[in-house]
């Protein structure tokens, strides 16, 4: 019964960070930015912190926190102007 307490536990924690991983993935521009990464280090940190107790439910738990927390990283490093295309040169749009 202790073992179903702690997988019901570890469920609903993780529904939560989803819902705040949702939440901060629909921001628009620098909040976006600020938020996801800020979020991200958040749940890195608390997923590798949870690797440390080796149960099954917290390591497995931990390892979805670290995947959220790279995630929402690389959501924060998106770029504001995305009219800027890096794969052009000068060059080519003369040519146009």
């Amino acid at each position: 019964m202790q073992e179903f307490l702690k997988y019901l536990a570890l469920l609903m924690a993780l529904m939560v960070c989803y819902q705040l991983y949702a939440f901060s993935v629909s921001r628009i521009g620098k909040e976006k930015q600020e938020q996801c990464q800020s979020l991200g280090i958040v749940f890195m940190s608390i997923g590798i912190v949870s690797l440390m107790f080796r149960t099954i439910p917290t390591f497995m738990g931990g390892l979805v926190l670290i995947m959220l927390g790279f995630r929402l990283i690389a959501q924060g490093l998106d770029r504001l102007n995305k009219t800027t295309f890096i794969d052009q040169y000068e060059e080519d749009k003369e040519a146009e």
